[in-house]
């Protein structure tokens, strides 16, 4: 049963049906053929030598005597071999006179009382072998002559025939069957070469597939994937704009909620500010999660177009507008990179990822610690430290609303998720480690990427 399935797993193969339906179709055609050939020369074969049996008795009538008094031979005479060849026993023939006083057969013919004279073509077995035979009258009605061939010997030629025949054909099956395999395997490259396509194209490519120089059934399943990507691509940017625009439209109440809850906070009432304190906070955040969402939103879409961008200026603006932040924790920069470095980019890109970065090794560092930033071959590293029982899933890390254990630390989950939306649209990697103490960021372009 196994091995059934087995089989039946390998049997989906479209190209492995392909080769399989062409082998057995063509040994089949080539059994077919083998089959037809055989006959056909077989019929050919015994078309050739009753002809030529005809010839030998024309031959031989044409060298008897017409008047009984010629013959000088004895009555009844036997011809002995000549040689040894092999086909001679094979051949015989007998002649004899209508009355019976004058015959002479070869050796190995049988006598007319073993085998009764027939006129025309006939067929015989004497002796376990079959045997063909032909009679005639010679013109002047006086003898009576019969041909003999033995089977075998036209058995030997039928067989060497159809073997000569069909042993190229056999010899070259090997070569078919291969050739076969090797057609069927280039007609499939277009397919691979698109699957291939498939597989490395990013996640919001939904550019479409060219067309030219393909085979028809290549061309057939682009235009099906161009036409699906169209669909997707509509409907996601649809989805985006509307998250876009709804995140838009919430911040506008957001921000009177929040105004009026911060004119209320003039109340007197201690029980009521405290309340009113923690709406404001519940507020806040609320209008973080909401920025957020926005932004998430606009890195999902594809930019177009692309310029000189100076990546250790864009780093250090970022430390510069979350330097306050930083003051607060007692945490500082180590910064070492070089004055220029220089990548044709999207500037707002580039200055949203870096600013989710670094604020989020601002938020989860320690107070009084440092937060590194080196930069080597194409390559940034931002270092920080966290604390020694700091929980994390790195696989799980740019995954929306995803905080680990840490709930306690301002923040909404989608740092990290923004961070790996922009690095695809930059085609850019951003990696994330753990090391002892320290959470690293990598983010490679170039040739690292």
């Amino acid at each position: 049963m196994q091995i059934i399935k087995a089989f039946g797993a390998k049997f989906k193969s479209i190209r492995r049906r392909i080769l399989i339906t062409v082998s057995v179709v063509y040994l089949v055609s080539s059994g077919l053929s083998a089959t037809w050939i055989y006959y056909e020369v077989s019929h050919e074969v015994d078309e050739l030598f009753d002809a030529e049996m005809v010839q030998q008795a024309k031959t031989l009538a044409a060298l008897l005597p017409v008047n009984r008094a010629e013959l000088t031979q004895p009555t009844h005479q036997v011809l002995q071999s000549v040689s040894e060849h092999e086909y001679e026993e094979k051949l015989a023939y007998r002649i004899e006179r209508i009355n019976q006083d004058w015959s002479m057969r070869t050796q190995g013919a049988p006598d007319h009382r073993a085998l009764p004279y027939q006129s025309g073509f006939n067929e015989f077995i004497i002796a376990a072998t079959l045997w063909h035979s032909f009679g005639m009258l010679t013109p002047d009605g006086n003898y009576q002559i019969l041909l003999l061939q033995e089977d075998s010997f036209r058995s030997e030629l039928r067989t060497d025939l159809a073997v000569d025949t069909l042993v190229p054909v056999l010899l070259l099956l090997p070569l078919m069957l291969w050739l076969g395999w090797w057609t069927i395997n280039q007609s499939f490259t277009s397919f691979r070469r698109l699957a291939a396509a498939l597989r490395h194209r990013r996640t919001d490519d939904y550019s479409p597939f060219e067309q030219s120089n393909e085979d028809e059934e290549v061309v057939l399943v682009k235009q099906a994937l161009n036409h699906y990507l169209a669909r997707i691509e509509q409907t996601f940017v649809r989805e985006k704009r509307f998250s876009a625009d709804a995140a838009h439209e919430l911040r506008t109440p957001l921000a009177a909620l929040k105004a009026s809850l911060q004119n209320l906070l003039v109340s007197k009432d201690p029980i009521e500010k405290q309340q009113i304190e923690r709406l404001l906070i519940s507020t806040e955040r609320l209008v973080k999660l909401v920025e957020s969402l926005l932004m998430l939103s606009k890195a999902e879409l594809t930019q177009v177009g692309s310029e000189p961008v100076n990546i250790a200026r864009e780093v250090r603006q970022v430390i510069a507008d979350s330097y306050l932040l930083a003051e607060q924790k007692g945490i500082t920069f180590g910064v070492d990179l070089p004055d220029r470095i220089m990548h044709q980019s999207h500037p707002s890109y580039w200055r949203v990822l870096l600013a989710n970065v670094i604020d989020n090794a601002v938020k989860y560092s320690p107070p009084n610690t440092t937060i590194s930033i080196t930069y080597s071959d194409q390559e940034l590293e931002i270092k920080n430290q966290v604390a020694p029982d700091h929980s994390l899933e790195l696989e799980r890390l740019t995954e929306r609303f995803y905080r680990g254990k840490q709930m306690d630390i301002d923040g909404s989950g989608l740092g990290l998720s923004i961070v790996q939306n922009l690095a695809q649209q930059l085609a850019i990697e951003v990696e994330f480690a753990r090391e002892d103490t320290y959470f690293i960021c990598r983010i490679k372009w170039g040739e690292n990427a």
